[in-house]
């Protein structure tokens, strides 16, 4: 009987502790910021996925209100499926200054945020230019807490890898996410430094087993 319910209490335990982060999170989900319906849905072809590539909006602005945030994300939608004709937005989430956390595409599908990542990234893009400034600390924890909800959910690897939409491109191809934000996510401890050199892949070889190769090689495993 004791050892059922140790069983038991190490279960509860591990999804209370799984949940806690998630459940701090101020989270907005796609019907309350009235999400236009997607045109096509593909599922990530894996669960535990390796990597996060942190984004900003740049245009269009801050937001610091939810009725701001909320038009924000609607004005990206409309963008993505309307002017570049993709599926639905092209994040999995978004985060505005306001402190909270807004449902794009989900944990459970395929995005279109860096291409050549999609299939192993999630991509979070935080709401405004920060080309200068950095985002703000309600949005930093915001992000902190989603990045942390991801691995405590199993969405990511426990071993995962933070980077930024300029690195998974060829050097110049973009400013994403602003040297704002490259300048506090690079102090983050699972921060990765690769940056996707531009050169032509050979073999079997892509840019995401050139970033895991380097990323390993930068974080070994401790003894």
């Amino acid at each position: 009987m004791k050892t059922i319910f140790l069983v038991y209490y190490l279960f509860y335990l591990t999804v209370v502790n799984s949940q806690s982060t998630c459940d701090d999170m101020s989270f907005v989900d796609r019907a309350e910021w009235g999400a236009r319906k997607s045109i096509f849905k593909a599922n990530l072809p894996s669960k535990s996925l390796p990597f996060y590539v942190i984004h900003h909006s740049a245009d269009p602005s801050n937001c610091y209100d939810d009725a701001s945030c909320t038009k924000r994300v609607q004005q990206i939608q409309y963008r993505h499926q309307f002017s570049l004709r993709w599926f639905d937005i092209g994040y999995h989430f978004l985060i505005g200054e306001n402190g909270k956390v807004y449902e794009g595409r989900g944990w459970n599908r395929r995005a279109a945020h860096s291409s050549g990542w999609n299939n192993d990234a999630y991509g979070i893009c935080i709401i405004g230019d920060f080309r200068k400034a950095s985002p703000n600390e309600k949005a930093l924890n915001a992000l902190l807490s989603l990045i942390d909800c991801g691995v405590k959910q199993g969405y990511v690897k426990e071993d995962y890898y933070i980077i930024t939409h300029r690195q998974t491109q060829r050097p110049g191809y973009t400013e994403c996410p602003g040297n704002g934000t490259l300048d506090v996510v690079s102090k983050w401890p699972r921060y990765c430094s690769f940056q996707n050199s531009g050169a032509r892949l050979k073999g079997n070889e892509t840019q995401i087993s050139l970033a895991l190769n380097f990323c390993e090689k930068e974080f070994p495993p401790s003894l």
